[in-house]
């Protein structure tokens, strides 16, 4: 929804995700078509935020598509594990 608000508003918008060409095709494929049904500016990039080399690829791609890149929001989830009781 946050993507969505934002490219509505007239921003370059880029929604990363892992697996682009894999498992994630078709997330890749509905964000286009629905940017294109409502003339926004949605993107979609490639993005493991594990990997250091990933995080440098999808910036370099942004700027180079782009010119520049304004704002970045983390919404990864993180996983915790261990007993339950350390998390009180």
């Amino acid at each position: 929804m946050t993507v969505r608000s934002l490219a509505q508003a007239g921003h370059t918008v880029y929604a990363s995700m892992r697996e682009t060409k894999g498992r994630n095709a078709p997330h890749v494929a509905a964000i286009a078509s629905w940017a294109a049904d409502n003339k926004a500016d949605l993107r979609s990039v490639e993005l493991d935020v594990q990997s250091d080399a990933s995080a440098d690829a999808a910036i370099a791609h942004i700027i180079a598509d782009a010119g520049r890149l304004d704002v970045i929001v983390h919404n990864a989830g993180h996983m915790v594990f261990g007993p339950a009781e350390a998390f009180a």
